[in-house]
């Protein structure tokens, strides 16, 4: 199936740029969907969802004993339990529900703490993001479910911190983001938030890295802070470490979302997960009885 077919893309309006940084914002206008529900972080301040370790690395228990459903985005992070994770997929979970959410480490050397996780408060970078979707792309297809290349991801952040020449004892990824995080918020100072959109495009020398954007604007300001902060901070690792990008123009990775041929998986959770690839370019749509919630796209490779 293709995006176009199904949702009012064209509709869509690409706005005027601008900069943070050396990231190169595009924000994306229009409407594809509607909200209803609470974030992941919200429901962890709010005590109604409780994340608890499992047996293993790569899940984790999620219930919801709230009264409005649950979502949350593919990188978010959870710290604490025996190690810090981050989701490998989109998840939306109803009230008094509980799933198995598939995840991945992003701190290799620890294991040990209570069994209770908390929230991250961030989302890892692009980068990572697009290694997480595609190693994840490669297990649905060789049907081993959403899982993820564990060992691909613990060696980027690995290389990662070596460049930067940060430290970390248990070489997490949350180390990157806590020893950056001031200079992240500097960058960011100032900054209001996107009126009118529903999400972004990001460049990084007129090379496209990735982009992100949601069924309404109501939706997208609730992760906007985290998701421009994971692409600011990949702006700066990228002076250290190279990532994937492709020259691409906005209306070029537009029109290749819309005409991709993604192929449709039952969530962990409740919803479906399109994937699918075209001219380099990896695109997921989260969707829950037809209502699109979340587009993320990536360069591949």
């Amino acid at each position: 199936m293709k995006p176009k077919d199904l949702w009012s893309f064209s509709n869509l309006k690409i706005g005027s740029p601008f900069f943070i940084h050396n990231v190169k914002i595009y924000p994306i206008e229009g409407k594809l969907g509607d909200d209803g529900f609470t974030t992941i972080e919200e429901a962890i301040r709010t005590r109604s969802v409780i994340l608890k370790d499992i047996h293993g690395v790569d899940k984790i228990s999620i219930q919801n004993t709230g009264e409005r459903p649950v979502f949350a985005i593919d990188g978010e992070e959870v710290l604490g339990a025996r190690q810090n994770r981050i989701l490998n997929v989109d998840i939306y979970i109803e009230p008094q529900k509980e799933y198995v959410v598939p995840v991945t480490c992003i701190e290799q050397h620890r294991w040990e703490g209570s069994p209770i996780f908390s929230e991250g408060g961030f989302t890892i970078t692009p980068s990572l993001r697009s290694t997480l979707a595609q190693t994840v792309k490669e297990s649905l297809e060789k049907k081993q479910g959403f899982k993820s290349n564990q060992s691909l991801i613990w060696s980027q952040i690995d290389i990662t911190l070596k460049a930067t020449r940060i430290s970390s004892l248990t070489s997490s990824f949350h180390d990157i983001y806590k020893t950056l995080n001031d200079v992240i918020e500097e960058l960011m100072e100032g900054l209001e938030t996107i009126e009118n959109s529903i999400g972004f495009l990001a460049y990084i020398k007129d090379e496209f890295i990735g982009c992100d954007f949601f069924g309404s604007n109501p939706i997208y300001r609730r992760f906007e802070k985290k998701l421009l902060k994971s692409y600011i901070l990949d702006g700066y690792i990228r002076r250290y470490v190279k990532g994937p990008s492709i020259p691409k123009s906005p209306e070029e990775v537009m029109s290749l979302i819309s005409d991709s041929t993604l192929k449709k998986h039952q969530s962990p959770t409740e919803g479906d997960i399109l994937i699918g690839n075209k001219e380099n370019l990896l695109t997921k749509i989260f969707t829950t009885q037809g209502n699109l919630l979340h587009v993320a796209a990536f360069p591949a490779g």
